[in-house]
């Protein structure tokens, strides 16, 4: 995983601000830890989470870490098995 601490507290911290119960994955070329480069991608698994929320959970991630490339796919949890969710989640690193 090619995130630093504080970036990983940082994420933890916003999204639970938001929803204590949610799930955080990092998935794509950020959780390879050879890989090199590369967005952010995260897949937030919340019941909770509105579309203003997921703008706010962004810009708070952003203002903390430095603003990069950061992909946010929030779904809920019966949304899990739509076919991109699923692969995110099966193939990302639980933070």
């Amino acid at each position: 995983m090619r995130l630093s601490p504080d970036e990983i507290e940082v994420i933890r911290e916003q999204v639970r601000a938001l929803d204590p119960e949610a799930e955080v994955y990092l998935f794509g070329s950020r959780a390879n830890p050879s890989g090199r480069g590369g967005d952010i991608d995260l897949l937030v698994v919340s019941d909770r989470l509105g579309f203003r929320d997921v703008l706010r959970l962004r810009g708070e991630i952003l203002d903390r870490i430095g603003w990069q490339q950061l992909d946010l796919l929030v779904r809920r949890r019966d949304q899990l098995d739509e076919p991109f969710a699923a692969l995110a989640r099966a193939r990302g690193v639980k933070l």
